[in-house]
């Protein structure tokens, strides 16, 4: 996780960010539809100042996964140091590392959670956070680098434009449904994307 900083904070005060987009898409285990409302319509900078033991210990070894993923892929990675800001929807994203001299990204996790880290079974969350850092850094991969136990997994979410196409409305018509007009959301509503509507899982 890229260090904490006021700018990135203003950035991510007017934006749906790249961790809680899910949301508005299916089940997401820390966030809301409601919460991402609350956050975005409080019209108060959050300045993050204080870290659960897990939050810490993640930011401690981060640095450390991202050189021994990167070690055994065979790239290099440079940290991420600013929040980016979608060009045309109010979605925003923070990598936490970019591949040198590679359209690429790296998501670094440390979890205790032991299932869910291959292509095919990847949390729905955490493959749409790699995918809203694709699109707001215009790159074609992201590396979900994982350090599950003693295990690394190095998970490439490649970027897919439909799927992208429909996170992008999706985030639109949140925006224009609810937080423009100043209507909370209740908890089972479908949100209306063009003529798709899309339901809690």
């Amino acid at each position: 996780m890229p260090a904490l900083t006021q700018a990135n904070d203003v950035i991510r005060a007017r934006n749906v960010s790249a961790s809680e987009c899910y949301a508005l898409l299916g089940h997401h285990p820390y966030t809301s539809r409601q919460r991402i409302f609350d956050r975005l319509t409080s019209n108060i900078v959050e300045v993050r100042t204080d870290q659960s033991d897990a939050m810490a210990l993640g930011s401690f070894m981060e640095p450390y996964i991202a050189k021994f993923a990167a070690r055994r892929m065979g790239i290099r990675v440079r940290a991420a140091y600013r929040t980016i800001e979608h060009r045309k929807v109010n979605l925003c994203a923070t990598p936490d590392y970019y591949v040198i001299q590679k359209p690429m990204l790296m998501e670094v996790k440390l979890s205790g959670i032991m299932y869910g880290w291959n292509e095919d079974t990847l949390h729905p969350h955490y493959e749409y956070q790699a995918r809203a850092q694709l699109a707001c850094t215009d790159r074609d991969v992201c590396i979900v680098a994982a350090l599950v136990g003693a295990t690394l997994y190095t998970i490439p979410v490649v970027r897919d434009l439909e799927k992208e196409r429909v996170l992008l409305e999706t985030v639109q018509s949140f925006f224009d449904t609810y937080v423009l007009t100043g209507i909370r959301p209740a908890a089972d509503e479908p949100l209306t994307v063009g003529t798709v509507t899309v339901t809690k899982v």
